[in-house]
């Protein structure tokens, strides 16, 4: 008999959830809202993944009662579609409390009562503007919507700003929140990190990696990620170690259980760290390949595993011998291309590349302005593994530079 796993989202990025999905032997149902879906999977259903109670009646009406083994998605509104699901197939299951999706105020709370939150944030109706304008007299800030994705809403606001500037920040993130509402947080600088993770139902964590995430040199009023980079050798294994030990404090501090965790998090100046968010999610290619490449063990199998019962070794898989990286095009804005090429001509020969799409990097194209995650996908990525000592952020942007010489004629200018 057929073995389906359902995916939730169509998004390209996906690809290789499904076809990792494959090689573990199950076949898979994609759903999503799009009339022409980047991916389809083995069979696919246009629905909205929020609908949880609709998508499990038209799965029981197509005959896939008792085929189905599980589901997931990188998408945050669909955590409780995917709880759902795996409730339907006797699955283990997240708490309740992330059927309402978690928001960024309901998780400060949480970390902040288990002593893991140390910065000044506010929720917008907390906030006299009055206040607000001092607060922002006296320091950095960033104003973001309560719940949203993929960096949409967001303003960083340097100290000083006008009032209507404020205004402006606020009005962006609650248009752009699902609930309406916003947060003003200090603004804190230093380097970002990404933590991966998984529990169990039997209350067992491990850290599965971290990625260094490098921002645009060129995305205009924000802070849009291009490289994640797993196992780096930029900060030494006891450091790695504390970031994993700190990750799964911020997990357990929200009760979250039989289920990814995507958590990030800022180490400051002085090495201690403070988290940003958690999404009870893995993402794309994440989840199907470079953690699974820097630990040595295989990510989402294990989360199949631990959804059927299984248990969680606690601890961390950090420190292996290769490092992984996702790797998105950074094109400058304002240019225009000359020639057909891309990043994977110009690497070290040692590093593999495990997957990629250079859909959007075209001959005779021009370059304007990027805000967020988004815009960046439609150029292009790859994903990358390789020795720790060579695939290094400082090998890849040189390898990049090399690409942008080629694909804007630099060199001839």
């Amino acid at each position: 008999m057929d073995r389906f796993f359902v995916l939730l989202g169509s998004n390209k990025l996906l690809w290789g959830q499904v076809c990792h999905l494959r090689e573990l032997g199950y076949k898979v149902i994609v759903v999503a809202w799009n009339e022409n879906p980047d991916i389809t999977g083995d069979v696919y259903i246009r629905m909205d993944v929020k609908d949880a109670p609709g998508i499990i009646a038209e799965l029981e009406r197509r005959g896939y009662a008792g085929k189905v083994y599980g589901a997931l998605s990188s998408i945050d509104l669909a955590s409780p579609t995917v709880n759902a699901i795996n409730g339907w197939c006797g699955n283990k299951t997240m708490p309740e409390k992330f059927d309402k999706v978690l928001s960024k105020n309901d998780m400060r709370d949480a970390w902040m009562a288990a002593g893991v939150f140390n910065r000044m944030s506010r929720m917008d109706d907390e906030l006299p503007f009055e206040e607000l304008c001092a607060l922002s007299a006296r320091m950095k800030l960033i104003c973001k919507p309560d719940v949203a994705a993929s960096s949409r809403g967001i303003t960083i606001l340097e100290k000083g700003r006008s009032p209507e500037e404020l205004k402006t920040a606020l009005t962006l993130a609650r248009e752009t929140s699902f609930n309406g509402r916003c947060l003003i947080e200090e603004f804190v600088e230093g380097e970002e990190f990404t933590v991966d993770m998984l529990g169990d139902a039997y209350g067992n964590v491990n850290c599965y990696g971290s990625s260094i995430q490098h921002h645009s040199l060129y995305a205009r009023h924000n802070h849009v990620t291009v490289i994640h980079h797993w196992n780096s050798r930029k900060y030494d294994d006891a450091t790695w170690n504390r970031i994993a030990d700190f990750g799964i404090r911020c997990y357990k501090a929200l009760g979250l259980h039989s289920m990814f965790g995507h958590l990030e998090i800022i180490m400051k100046e002085d090495g201690s760290f403070t988290p940003v968010e958690m999404g009870a999610r893995s993402s794309g290619f994440i989840c199907s390949h470079t953690v699974w490449k820097a630990s040595g063990h295989d990510y989402l199998g294990d989360y199949i595993k631990m959804l059927h019962g299984g248990r969680v070794e606690p601890g961390n898989y950090m420190n292996g011998p290769d490092a992984s990286m996702w790797f998105g095009y950074d094109i400058p804005s304002g240019s225009d291309s000359v020639k057909v090429t891309d990043i994977t001509k110009f690497l070290d020969p040692r590093i593999t590349v495990l997957y990629e799409n250079h859909d959007g990097i075209k001959a005779g194209q021009h370059f304007g302005e990027y805000i967020n995650d988004g815009d960046r996908d439609k150029f292009g990525y790859a994903i990358l593994c390789g020795p720790r000592e060579v695939l290094t952020y400082e090998s890849i942007q040189e390898a990049n530079e090399r690409f942008l010489d080629d694909f804007l004629g630099r060199k001839n200018g």
